[in-house]
């Protein structure tokens, strides 16, 4: 019997798991990131206007406790997502006054016949360090769009630089639409979400940094198609950069 979690997962393409980690690990997260985040440059926060601050987390190795602890485990477990790999993870830290992040989805494997299926090829873990609301820039998502077509969908944009930077405020990507959902949560909790979801995030007008880690994983790998255990290989290994955040056409 499916649980809870694991039917909205696929119904809706997420799911929030309210205080999976208490206030304990949280800070103890909180305190790894805050150190990564000091070698962050203002050349990179320019360049990631859109995103905010984006920090791989394979230069951290504090962060094996996280990837690994028996919280996440047992919600694997919840979601009957066995012989997952963990294949990136970055900081996530959105500052006061930034812009909206663009309307995408992470996912890279639309050549392969198995991402049109219901199987689900590739989760995100989104650890939040603090509460989050519309106001401060919080996650927001078009339920069901792991699976059927939006019109954001049909809007012609070339994911890049352009785009991370915001040199049009004004572009449809950056805008709401009809069907959003606003994500709240609280520290400790996680959102776990189909990499082929449309997501994306509001402002941050507050006066503080909306700050998660961001875990990437791929349930059943032993059994994915060759290429795409090719390419979550070269993923993990850093020979090429994670190229989520694209929406297909």
């Amino acid at each position: 019997m499916k649980s809870t979690n694991r039917e909205k997962l696929e119904r809706q393409g997420y799911c929030i798991v309210r205080s999976l980690f208490d206030q304990s690990m949280i800070e103890k997260i909180g305190q790894w990131c805050d150190k990564a985040l000091e070698h962050v440059s203002e050349n990179h926060r320019s360049q990631f206007k859109s995103q905010g601050c984006l920090v791989d987390i394979s230069d951290y190795p504090d962060f094996s406790e996280i990837i690994g602890h028996e919280a996440l485990a047992a919600l694997f477990d919840d979601l009957d997502l066995g012989g997952h790999v963990f294949s990136s993870g970055s900081i996530i830290s959105k500052p006061p006054a930034s812009p909206p992040l663009f309307w995408h989805h992470d996912w890279w494997g639309w050549d392969d016949p198995l991402s049109y299926t219901d199987r689900i090829p590739q989760v995100n873990m989104m650890i939040y360090l603090s509460p989050t609301s519309p106001d401060n820039g919080c996650l927001r998502v078009i339920p069901g769009s792991h699976h059927q077509k939006h019109p954001i969908h049909e809007v012609p944009a070339v994911y890049g630089s352009s785009i991370s930077r915001v040199e049009n405020p004004e572009h449809p990507l950056y805008q709401s639409w009809e069907g959003e959902v606003a994500i709240e949560v609280q520290p400790g909790d996680v959102v776990v979400k189909d990499t082929r979801l449309l997501h994306s995030a509001y402002a941050n007008t507050s006066n503080e940094n909306r700050t998660l880690l961001s875990l990437n994983f791929n349930p059943d790998f032993s059994d994915l198609p060759a290429g795409m255990q090719a390419r979550i290989k070269s993923i993990f290994m850093r020979e090429r950069e994670f190229d989520g955040c694209s929406v297909p056409n």
